[in-house]
C-alpha cells in the first residue's frame, strides 16, 4: 500500500523538466488509458509501430500476483476495448496484458527519442534518482506490437 501511495503521489515534473533538453519525438502520461491505450495513442498519431517488451514492464510487487489471481480493475474493459484491435500480443500471458490494460491514477510518462539519446536520457535520469526504465522501441509499421 505505502509503495502505490507513494508512486500515486509522485509528480512528472522532474522527469518532464528534464526531458525538455533532449527533446523527445513523443511524451504522454500513462494514465487512465493504461500503458497499452497510450502507446496505441502514441502510435497512431505518429505514424509508426510502438514494440513493448512486456517483461520490461515496471510493476509494483504483488501486481502481478493479483492479475495473475484474474482480478482486473474496472477500466480494464474499457481500454481493450478502446485498443486491443490495434495491440497485437501473441503469447503474452494474460496477467502482464491485465497490467499494461490497467488504467492508472498516476502513471510515469512513456517517452519516445533517438536510440542514441537513450544512454544519455538514463544517466541523467539516474544520477538524478528518478526512476526510468526503457520498455519497448519504435518501428515503421502501425499499431502496438508486445513481445513477451
Amino acid at each position: 500500500m505505502r509503495a502505490a501511495v507513494a508512486w500515486m503521489s509522485t509528480l512528472n515534473g522532474d522527469w518532464a523538466e528534464l526531458l525538455r533538453a533532449f527533446r523527445p519525438h513523443a511524451v504522454t502520461d500513462v494514465t487512465g488509458f493504461g500503458l497499452l491505450g497510450h502507446a496505441y495513442e502514441t502510435a497512431e498519431r505518429s505514424g509508426v509501430r510502438l514494440v513493448l517488451e512486456a517483461p520490461s514492464w515496471p510493476a509494483l510487487d504483488g501486481a502481478l500476483h493479483v492479475a495473475h489471481a484474474g482480478e482486473r480493475t474496472g477500466g480494464d474493459s474499457r481500454n481493450r476495448d478502446f485498443a486491443a484491435a490495434q495491440v497485437s500480443a501473441d503469447g503474452v500471458p494474460e496477467e502482464l496484458l491485465a497490467l499494461g490494460y490497467d488504467p492508472q491514477t498516476a502513471g510515469g510518462l512513456l517517452v519516445s527519442l533517438p536510440a542514441e539519446q537513450g544512454a544519455a536520457l538514463v544517466a541523467e535520469l539516474a544520477a538524478r534518482d528518478l526512476f526510468v526504465r526503457r520498455i519497448g522501441r519504435v518501428e515503421q509499421g502501425s499499431g502496438v506490437l508486445v513481445e513477451a
